[in-house]
Order: C-alpha cells, then sequence, then structure tokens
C-alpha cells in the first residue's frame, strides 16, 4: 500500500507529527500552505471566526495532488474552534479520495480529533477514515501505538 502525509501546521505541533510519521513510513508528504499565512494565536482564532462566516474560503497556494497512486492519505491539521482549518477543508474537498483510506491526525488545544469528525466524513464521503489520531495540551496521544496500526494496516494490503 502506498500511503502520502497531507498537512497543516500554524504553530508546528501538527508538523511535528506530520514529519515523524514520514520518517516512520517513509513516504512523501505534502504541506499545505495558505495564501495569507496565519499569524499569533490570538490574531488566528480572530481570524477563523471571520472565516467561518464568509462565503469563501480562504485560498490555499498548492496544486491539488494526483493521488491515483496511492491508497492511504495520512492528513493532518490543527483543531480549530473545534473543527478542521476552512482551506484545509476546501484543500481535501477538490481531492479525489475514492476507495481511499484517510488516517486523520490532529494537534489541539481545547477539543479532539472527535469533534472533527463528522465534518471530515462529509468529505471524505467515497473513503474509509480509520485511526484518528490527536495530540493536545490536556491529553498527549499515543504516537507509537498509533503509527504501529497505520504501519501494519500499509503492510497487510
Amino acid at each position: 500500500m502506498k500511503a502520502i502525509i497531507i498537512y497543516y501546521s500554524r504553530s508546528g505541533n501538527t508538523e511535528k507529527i506530520a514529519l515523524q510519521a514520514q520518517k516512520d513510513m517513509k513516504c512523501e508528504i505534502i504541506k499545505i500552505v495558505p495564501e495569507e499565512a496565519y499569524g499569533n494565536y490570538i490574531s488566528s482564532c480572530l481570524r477563523v471566526t471571520k472565516e467561518k462566516k464568509a462565503a469563501a474560503a480562504p485560498a490555499f497556494t498548492n496544486p491539488i495532488p494526483d493521488l491515483t497512486d496511492y491508497n492511504m492519505i495520512l492528513l493532518g491539521y490543527p483543531i480549530w474552534a473545534q473543527d478542521l482549518p476552512r482551506f484545509v477543508s476546501d484543500f481535501i474537498s477538490q481531492c479525489d479520495l475514492t476507495n481511499k483510506i484517510v488516517v486523520p491526525f490532529a494537534a489541539y488545544g481545547m477539543s479532539g480529533i472527535n469533534c472533527t469528525m463528522n465534518h471530515l466524513q462529509k468529505l471524505c464521503v467515497n473513503a474509509e477514515i480509520r485511526y484518528p489520531f490527536d495530540s493536545g495540551v490536556f491529553k498527549k496521544g499515543n504516537y507509537d501505538i498509533w503509527i504501529k496500526q497505520v504501519l501494519k494496516e500499509c503492510s497487510e494490503t
């Protein structure tokens, strides 16, 4: 099974997970880059609140990747206002995830990954979501257990 990591990280917390997963899985990685960078925590929170109400999602600079040759997509994102960042959601909605396995991972301050799963399932309607992983301020996820599950899945198919 061929895997790729697609992620966004503002503060570096999600990026640490993404880079470690890339090292462990020896796979390709794509960082989603917003057209306009997010600032510090407070300014990002204010901006995210406005973006949730806006008609259009913020733009990103990456081209949409051709995922034809991949079976598994590890999708990393921070959790903002109990959801995926809007431009990450828009990016993913433009990817063809038909018959893919999507493995979400997230870093958060207050809300764990479960609060994003309904939205993610709507974005990945033709894919199967497995092994969600999160690590946050109040709960450090067990990365080693998670990556072993993901690696096992990759080697079995």
